[in-house]
């Protein structure tokens, strides 16, 4: 009896823990629909915002012309619009749907950038966030369910070593 009550807890243990680890890992969409909501919709990358068009007067006053891509995607078209920010479009489309951003200078709309800790993310943009672990990296994200916006920290040992703000159906 003992045996098998020892076995039983071993098992479930092994589950539990289990299932800690692989929801870390399941996608994007699997944590955006269980993320309480978070207000992103004063985000912007220097004033450019998601759905902006990559030829718009803004874009090209600001950044030049943008025409070759940063590198070949399946799905999308990305580019620089200079070093440290990166846009992603649809293939068929010129609508920003993607920021990546790596500038250690370039604050986000609540202060974040690159080189800051988890604990000051989390200070800003509050406790309706998400983990996961993608390509080794410890990610934590916020979702605005109603504008369908997503933000993710990717942090390494130093703090964030980029961010990405895009809309939730990305990939």
């Amino acid at each position: 009896m003992k045996k098998k009550i020892i076995a039983s807890i071993l098992i479930m243990s092994t589950v539990l823990l289990g299932s800690f680890y692989f929801k870390a890992n399941f996608s994007r969409s699997y944590h955006h629909t269980f993320a309480k909501s978070t207000d992103l919709g004063k985000e912007n990358i220097e004033g450019i915002y998601l759905n902006d068009e990559i030829d718009s007067g803004k874009i090209v006053s600001k950044y030049g012309k943008i025409s070759d891509f940063s590198h070949d995607n399946v799905l999308y078209n990305y580019y620089f619009l200079r070093e440290g920010i990166e846009v992603a479009t649809n293939k068929d489309e010129n609508k920003i749907i993607r920021f990546i951003v790596n500038d250690k200078n370039l604050k986000t709309e609540k202060g974040i950038k690159v080189g800051d800790k988890k604990d000051k993310i989390i200070e800003l943009y509050g406790d309706n966030y998400y983990s996961r672990l993608e390509q080794g990296t410890n990610i934590i994200g916020y979702v605005d369910k109603e504008k369908d916006y997503s933000i993710e920290f990717w942090i390494g040992e130093e703090g964030i070593i980029f961010y990405r703000f895009d809309y939730t159906l990305m990939m």
